[in-house]
């Protein structure tokens, strides 16, 4: 056994040290319950996402939109998918194993969504092997313990390092409540799913613990036709009971004044049922499993009303394990290839923050040891042709400075250094101008400069059906994004924000095809992406919210400007909540993506959805019930596939629905009767 690296020691010890540092804790941290909030206090609420600060949404240097838990619950979205779907310039796929969020016309098949940094509660999610983010039902934690959701648009690799190419993503949790209590949800769905989630808060002194714990069964589809596989030895192309959905989750979190820990554990497994990489059409043994895992605690301490420090060290764990039996390999009528990844990390992170006069300056470091990068290639009876074994470093320094020299004027500058032992050093930069001419209106132009550094899925992974080791080193990909964006209240319960934007996305990691058929990742030219989109927010005293948006992107590739894959020109979306007395609430959703072409350029049709959710007030104060309807026209509708899916896209789900109700129980409540 190898002994631990002094690097892995130092980040362990920082690790422990954070723990033992919620002894000093003592005010317990305010944390903002956002639900119910009016629009206008909303727009009040500081975010921390867009700087690592909290700060007045009005100076944030990029477009931000922010999702509340009562938005998550009126609208019945079931993912964080479904939730990203909704927001400004997000579309999204699923090609009946992973659920892809593609941003102002860029999505690229079969990256795992390695262009979006997704968070919880700031800690990055993104695995070390794939960077892959989670968002469908493979995302490690209950949509129902998701407090609000901030989604920055555009890059933030200056303050949040890699993969921060298009968006950042950040999950915040509910927090524990301030008495003890618990509730649990039960509910049923389509295609014979159901649900089971136990929710409990416990105080004991200054501590406060929320836990969760949850599973999830579905069927799936109980016929599928795939017409590529329309022939008689692969059962006319229709897979019959092969698209069952299933996951497992534990969550907990322990406070106790500036101190938390906290803890997740997630696992999904999934048949897949469209023959991907060639596989054997049918064949139940087509599956995949992805575990994560993570334990993260944190300290923040404030040195004075304008100074603070926030640390935070980590342990990651991921584990993949894929299935894919093939006909005819090495001899064998049918042999089945096993795929499966490990990764374990420890890392330590410190931010500083400090207002200086009217301005603010933020700065950081970051440090990373990946214990274990393993990836295991084989088939079933075989030895290993894939047994690739490395402990990988990574180092990062970041600094951000809002200078404010009147009321009417705001610039930001920041920055980010990253190392990693793997390929060397990466500069991001991010500089924003902001001009307030009025307290209801800002203009704002940003620049920002993001990357996404090489993983070792690209650089080291060998498939002996379809892939090779690349050749060469690969060099990190990136994305100049310029911003111009206009804010303005009309009154404080009517909002627009309007943008325009230019991306070019530089040396893009994509999988190119050697002369022998092979396949392998290496840096391509790249894509450029222009467009405008715009919001507009709307709510009235009685009760009804609404939010529209509409963009247009045109994504191109460099050179010869023919249009990039998986890149709709028009998106148009409409979210609106309205109150039924003393019912509940009918929340409505329409959902327009325009035509787009797949990895072949053949054009896949446009597609529009209606989406209603009934949820009741709660009932005796104990009981809540939700009804859901989604595609509620039935409406046929497809998403591009990847080279790794025969079929030009994958036809989704008709009509369906689900239903679930909640029980809350507080013993203060019922001693008090």
């Amino acid at each position: 056994m190898r002994p631990i690296s002094i690097r892995a020691a130092c980040l362990l010890f920082g690790l422990m040290t954070v723990l033992f540092a919620g002894r000093l804790g003592a005010q317990e941290a305010v944390v903002p319950d956002l639900t119910g909030m009016s629009l206008e206090d909303l727009s009040a609420v500081h975010l921390s996402t867009a700087s690592r600060h909290l700060e007045d949404p009005r100076k944030a240097p990029t477009p931000v939109t922010v999702i509340t838990r009562e938005e998550i619950a009126r609208y019945g979205w079931r993912t964080l998918g479904d939730i990203l779907r909704s927001v400004t310039g997000f579309y999204t796929a699923y090609d009946r194993t992973y659920t892809y969020a593609g941003v102002r016309g860029f999505l690229q098949s079969g990256d795992y969504n390695a262009r979006i940094l997704l968070l919880i509660d700031g800690h990055r999610t993104n695995d070390n092997i794939y960077d892959s983010a989670l968002i469908g039902t493979e995302f490690p934690l209950d949509v129902d313990l998701i407090d609000r959701v901030e989604v920055a648009r555009g890059p933030g690799s200056s303050l949040f390092g890699t993969n921060a190419e298009l968006a950042v993503v950040n999950v915040f949790t509910r927090q524990p409540d301030r008495r003890t209590g618990a509730e649990t949800t039960a509910g049923g769905e389509a295609f014979a799913g159901r649900t089971s989630e136990v929710r409990a808060t416990l105080r004991a002194g200054r501590f406060a613990g929320l836990f969760s714990g949850s599973l999830f069964r579905s069927n799936g589809a109980h016929r599928l036709y795939f017409p590529e596989y329309d022939a008689p030895e692969s059962n006319n192309g229709i897979a019959t009971n092969l698209d069952g959905d299933r996951y497992d989750h534990a969550f907990g979190m322990v406070r106790s004044g500036q101190f938390r820990l906290e803890g997740l554990l997630g696992r999904r497994s999934k048949i897949v049922p469209n023959a991907s990489y060639a596989t054997i059409f049918g064949d139940s043994a087509n599956r995949s499993i992805d575990t994560v895992g993570f334990l993260d605690a944190s300290f923040s301490h404030d040195f004075s009303s304008r100074a603070q420090l926030d640390v935070r060290g980590y342990y990651d764990a991921y584990r993949f394990f894929g299935s894919y039996p093939y006909a005819e390999v090495n001899g064998a009528a049918r042999a089945v290839q096993i795929n499966d990844a490990a990764s374990d990390v420890l890392g330590l992170e410190a931010v500083w923050g400090e207002k200086l006069g009217q301005h603010r300056v933020v700065g950081g470091f970051a440090a990373e040891h990946s214990l274990r990068i393993h990836q295991r290639n084989y088939y079933v009876g075989s030895a290993p042709y894939l047994n690739d074994n490395r402990t990988l470093d990574h180092d990062a320094f970041f600094g951000e400075a809002e200078l404010n020299p009147s009321a009417h004027f705001s610039f930001n500058a920041g920055g980010r250094v990253d190392w990693y032992n793997l390929f060397g050093t990466n500069l991001s930069p991010r500089l924003a101008a902001m001009y307030f001419p009025t307290k209801a209106t800002s203009l704002k132009y940003i620049f920002s400069h993001a990357f996404r550094a090489p993983d070792p899925y690209d650089e080291f992974y060998v498939d002996l059906v379809d892939s090779t080791a690349s050749t060469r080193s690969i060099e990190p990909e990136s994305i100049n994004t310029h911003t111009v964006l206009l804010e303005h209240a009309f009154n404080p319960r009517l909002h627009m924000a309007a943008a325009g934007f230019a991306n070019a996305l530089n040396d893009v990691i994509k999988e190119q095809v050697d002369a022998e058929g092979n396949t392998h990742f290496a840096n391509q030219a790249g894509d450029t992406g222009r467009g405008a989109e715009v919001e507009v927010v709307a709510e009235d005293a009685s009760g009804w919210r609404a939010r529209s948006s509409y963009t247009f992107a045109s994504t191109r590739q460099k050179p010869g400007h023919a249009r990039v894959m998986n890149s709709p020109a028009h998106l148009a979306k409409f979210n609106g909540v309205a109150s039924l007395a003393r019912a509940g609430y009918v929340g409505a959703e329409l959902l327009f993506n325009g035509p787009q072409s797949n990895y072949l350029g053949q054009r896949i049709g446009s597609s529009f959805l209606a989406n209603a959710t009934l949820t009741s007030r709660p009932i005796g104060n104990r009981f809540e019930i939700s009804a859901s309807c989604y595609n509620v026209f039935d409406r046929r509708w497809s998403t591009p596939t990847g080279p790794e899916v025969t079929a030009p896209a994958t036809v989704q789900d008709g009509r369906t629905w689900r239903f679930r109700l909640t029980y809350h129980y507080s013993p203060e409540r019922k001693s008090s009767r």
